[in-house]
């Protein structure tokens, strides 16, 4: 029985698949994911589980060296771009309109669908070299995602 980190079987597995440079989205529950997606839905009622949760989760578990959200996070979701500007520090970042957002979200090899209803809840992850000493200066770990 696996102790900690990551219980849902589906995501630990995909997210052992994910590479340098793959792109792994992570999105709120009104997002237009490209149909025929590889998916892991961890939906399980609106606002459950958060952006902040799922996100905490996945970088517990891998390294990534840059991400994209929305251009309008700051406007519209103002505490999760705040969350995202004081924890990943030393990964490169870009915004993107929606439109271009959805469009580059295309070449992503993987999506995981939160129950998270706020605005603009999204986040494009770019993985890191799987070298440590490539990749150290970009580790994130959170003790809780709660």
């Amino acid at each position: 029985m696996k102790k900690q980190g990551i219980l849902n079987a589906q995501l630990m597995g995909e997210l052992t698949k994910i590479r340098h440079e793959d792109i792994i989205v992570i999105c709120d529950i009104g997002f237009p994911i490209p149909k025929g997606s590889n998916v892991v839905d961890v939906s399980l009622v609106e606002g459950l589980p958060t952006f902040p949760q799922v996100l905490k989760a996945v970088l517990n578990e891998i390294i990534v060296e840059s991400y994209t959200i929305f251009d309008i996070m700051k406007k519209y979701n103002e505490e999760y771009y705040q969350f995202l500007q004081d924890n990943l520090v030393n990964q490169a970042w870009a915004e993107l309109s929606m439109p271009e957002f959805v469009a580059r979200s295309q070449e992503a090899k993987l999506f995981i669908r939160t129950g998270e209803a706020k605005p603009a809840s999204n986040i494009m992850l770019r993985s890191a070299s799987g070298v440590a000493e490539a990749s150290k200066q970009f580790d994130v770990h959170f003790p809780s995602i709660l």
